[in-house]
């Protein structure tokens, strides 16, 4: 009886598939159910029966949009999987059709878990088959088409690259005549043009073009009228047309996308899955040809047909953002033609609704709120672009999601550019420094601000809560280390999996900790006393940055230039505003590139030897004393007339207040510590900041925040790292000399050329209070976590770095080449060797700003340790901090004094980090 349920069953759902009745399908799922029901059923029956229940579930979803379908459906496919056996012939298509309904989940909310698991049951899938298996083809196909769809959302070329690779092979397994060879053929052409839009690969266009159109046109002209699955190619066909138009403008390619859209969305039922798809298709695709012949008409019917794929989305889908976004598009593009303002607020009111549905790619959410910001700044109060710009800062950290490796992280930051700095402008034209400087510090140092969070001592939560001060404390730690570990090759068991899934596995494991860490968050905020749980910090919290000196953020932006003087002292006023009326962003984008051709003309950017030409020399030195009196007239000289109103009555005149810069921008690349006009035919003009100052720096105000042990009086322990002849690197013999001088001063341990190897070095690292490195530095622009110190056996790289956290960790000198360069790319991240010593726990860092002459590191190091170990001796705690920075300062001096002050390649380069 169950058996001929189930049959009928079956039937009712071909014949639904076939004339599309939904009766039928009700049918179906009422005798497939009462199937099951019955009693006696064997194990791989109930199986199959779950299986056909899941299916037309699904069916259902797809045509009426009912989530409780989609839930229903994956219960039922799950329970065909539980109870088949690994043996049984059917688990391949139950693994597949399981994959399948997550995928589709995923594309309904969004979660990226749903296409994790779809992928991880779709390879089951493959790995469990035959290779000569019927199906085979079509799994492969699914499964490509999963990796696809994670590359949709994530952007990871090596998921596009795996979609190829598994499409090629579902078409060359599929002989031509079988009926889903077409639409296999499709998709491939879909993926290659991807590709091609993603990396500029000519070949794939073209490749894609030719395959796609052929094969949704053979698909189209195969199937007959009233095939449900009609529609779906013409959407392909037009689709496929509409990008050749793109890429070659032939008017007929458009023309011909247009009329094969519309047959698709005239043959797609309503309250169809696919309905909103096929309308917002035809709707871009109007779009592009009012662009290119102008016809009023047009732009009205993309309008028409945008505002219903809208109206037919229901709240919370993950295409939600793209059809408000493309419809948004339409509405600008009419605006920018025909100037009516109603148009323009309809474009604001759908971008902004698009930067707000949480289910959609973040990635895409960010265009519209950057599109909804630049609107309102145009076009509408600071207010309303305040609003928008709130948005985009809330979506930046969740594109540059915690789920990745932090190479993928960076990746993502560098689209988004000067995003925030903008963001902080408009905050200041509006008058609101707290909101800019909390909007800088939220924004500046992402990734460096992710991995000090999950470090984040919880003492208080675990008082109250231990459990899930535990639970968070764990997952924190397997986040963080998720975050810089790498699969190696060829090492580990793998099992019977080769090493790209392993990848594979530890990528879902990673996505997987970080929806954990999350739900975590969550749960301690909704806990009393924990509301603000590593929230976004407020002024308030800021504050105390500055409780050892007044702490510099400079704003760059396209529209305006300012400077925020964060003060705890200053209780009436304790962000000073100054406007940086003579210097603009073009500015320090100049200034940079000067300094950058300046030093690879005397060979210092890379290397401790510099090169000397007479004539150059001086030319250089002339560059440079321009690029620095720029410095000082256009942003330290204002900034130093605020904070002199701002020192108390008391201080004497020769005074030097400790100031830190936070530069944003390519303002982080120029040496602010070293601005001043140097030459002057009238000598009182002439003035430098170290006159009146002594300059810090720091990558973001939660570095000076962090909880830090007070250093003593009694000697520090001290590694010194000393790499005369490193192998593959140019020889430093000045390395042996300075080693030789920290040496006279300290009891210290030297790690000497053979003896410094990477494991002995970190090692050092946690067993000592100061470290001093003598070696060469890499500033990696192609990977900037790569960059790393040279040491004996190898390179100590940026990511190593990152996973290690030193408890006692006081002072790291770091005597290498371009310790504290950065990236051009990403100007506000701060990705050097410097600021990777800070996030591993050193409370200071000596670094430089490019390389040091090899005779120069000997001298700054024996006048630095001198100094700072002789007021050790006669100061602690806070006076011990604040005395490293003074320190390098006299230190420069005298290195100063030593080269001549016109010698600024060989001074400047010197900067402190930190306390």
């Amino acid at each position: 009886m169950a058996s001929h349920l189930n049959l009928l069953g079956v039937c009712f759902w071909g014949r639904f598939r076939c004339l599309g009745e939904i009766i039928d399908l009700e049918r179906a799922i009422l005798a497939i159910q009462q199937a099951i029901d019955l009693p006696n059923n064997t194990q791989l029956s109930r199986a199959a029966y779950f299986n056909n229940l899941g299916n037309t579930f699904l069916n259902r979803f797809e045509h009426q949009g009912e989530l409780a379908d989609l839930d229903r459906a994956i219960t039922a496919l799950q329970d065909a999987v539980d109870l088949a056996s690994e043996g049984e012939s059917a688990i391949g298509m139950y693994l597949d059709n399981l994959g399948n309904a997550l995928h589709i989940r995923f594309d309904r909310l969004g979660q990226i878990v749903d296409l994790d698991k779809a992928i991880a049951l779709r390879q089951q899938c493959i790995d469990l088959i035959f290779n000569e298996h019927p199906n085979k083809p079509g799994y492969l196909a699914n499964l490509g088409a999963s990796f696809f769809r994670r590359f949709e959302r994530l952007g990871q070329i090596s998921d596009l690259n795996e979609a190829i690779a598994l499409q090629y092979h579902a078409v060359d397994l599929s002989p031509d005549s079988h009926p889903s060879h077409p639409g296999r053929l499709s998709n491939l052409g879909v993926f290659l043009r991807f590709r091609f839009e993603h990396l500029g690969e000519i070949e794939d266009i073209d490749k894609a073009i030719t395959n796609a159109i052929a094969a949704h046109q053979k698909a189209v002209n195969l199937i007959p009228n009233g095939h449900p699955e009609k529609a779906m190619h013409l959407n392909g066909l037009g689709n496929s047309l509409s990008g050749r138009f793109r890429h070659g403008g032939k008017t007929i390619d458009i023309e011909n996308a247009i009329t094969a859209l519309q047959e698709a969305v005239n043959l797609t039922p309503d309250g169809h899955i696919h309905q909103v798809t096929h309308l917002n298709n035809l709707g871009s695709s109007f779009g592009q040809r009012f662009e290119h012949l102008g016809e009023n008409s047009d732009i009205e019917k993309s309008i028409d047909a945008l505002q219903k794929a809208t109206d037919l989305t229901p709240d919370g889908h993950a295409d939600t953002t793209r059809n408000l976004m493309n419809l948004g598009k339409s509405f600008m593009i009419k605006f920018d033609r025909l100037g009516d303002f109603h148009d323009l607020e309809k474009a604001i009111i759908a971008y902004s609704r698009a930067s707000k549905n949480d289910s959609s790619s973040p990635s895409v959410r960010y265009l519209a709120a950057m599109e909804w910001a630049s609107l309102c700044s145009r076009y509408q109060s600071p207010s309303s672009t305040l609003e928008a710009y709130r948005v985009v800062l809330e979506i930046i950290p969740q594109r540059a999601w915690l789920g990745q490796k932090v190479a993928c992280r960076y990746k993502e930051l560098s689209v988004i550019g000067s995003a925030v700095n903008a963001a902080a402008a408009m905050a200041i034209t509006s008058g609101d420094m707290a909101l800019a400087l909390e909007w800088l510090e939220e924004g500046h140092c992402i990734v460096w601000g992710q991995i000090l969070q999950l470090r984040t001592p919880i003492d208080d939560l675990r008082v109250k809560h231990p459990e899930l001060a535990e639970d968070l404390y764990r997952v924190s730690r397997a986040l963080e280390n998720a975050g810089t570990s790498t699969v190696i090759n060829g090492l580990g068991n793998t099992g019977s999996r080769d090493p790209e899934f392993s990848q594979e596995v530890e990528a879902q494991a990673h996505r997987a900790l970080a929806e954990q860490y999350r739900k975590l968050i969550e749960e301690v905020w909704k806990l009393n006393g924990f509301e603000c749980f590593l929230k976004p910090k407020t002024l308030s919290d800021l504050l105390p940055a500055s409780q050892d000196g007044p702490v510099v953020v400079v704003n760059i932006a396209e529209s305006r230039c300012d400077a925020l003087i964060l003060h705890a002292h200053n209780f009436h006023e304790p962000i000073a505003h100054v406007h940086l009326q003579n210097f603009s962003h073009k500015q320090a984008d100049k200034l940079h590139s000067q300094m950058n051709s300046i030093l690879e003309t005397r060979n210092v950017r890379y290397s401790r030897k510099m090169m000397f030409d007479d004539t150059s020399a001086q030319n250089d030195a002339k560059s440079l004393e321009s690029i620095l009196a720029t410095l000082w007239s256009g942003i330290v000289s204002p900034v130093w007339l605020k904070i002199k109103d701002m020192l108390p009555d008391s201080a004497s005149d020769d005074f030097k207040p400790h100031i830190t810069w936070c530069a944003t921008g390519p303002l982080a690349f120029l040496p602010l510590h070293a601005a001043g006009i140097y030459r002057s035919a009238d000598s009182s003009k002439q003035v430098k900041i170290s006159d009146f100052m002594v300059s810090s720096y720091t990558p973001t105000l939660t570095t000076l925040l962090r909880p830090h042990n007070e250093p003593s009086i009694s000697p520090p322990k001290v590694l010194i790292v000393s790499q005369p002849n490193t192998p593959h690197q140019r020889s430093l013999p000045g390395t042996i000399k300075e080693a030789e001088a920290i040496r006279k001063l300290t009891t210290a341990k030297v790690l000497d050329h053979t003896q410094a190897t990477i494991p002995a070095v970190l090692e050092g690292m946690g067993e000592h209070d100061w470290v001093h490195l003598a070696c060469h530095g890499i500033q990696d622009s192609k990977d900037p976590i790569k960059s790393a110190f040279a040491l004996y056996d190898g390179k100590l790289e940026l990511e190593s770095l990152m996973a290690k956290r030193l408890d006692r960790a006081e002072l790291a000198f770091l005597s290498a080449c371009q310790t504290a360069t950065g990236d051009t790319k990403l100007p506000n991240e701060a990705v050097h060797l410097a600021a990777g010593m800070l996030a591993v726990g050193f409370q200071s860092v000596i670094a430089t700003m490019w390389s040091i002459g090899d005779d120069d590191g000997p001298v700054i190091a024996e006048a630095f340790y001198s100094i700072l170990l002789k007021a050790r001796t006669t100061a602690g705690g806070k006076e011990v901090r604040r005395k490293t920075a003074y320190a390098l300062h006299e230190a420069i001096e005298q290195l100063r004094e030593k080269v001549g002050e016109e010698n600024f390649v060989k001074w400047v380069p010197f900067v402190h980090f930190g306390f």
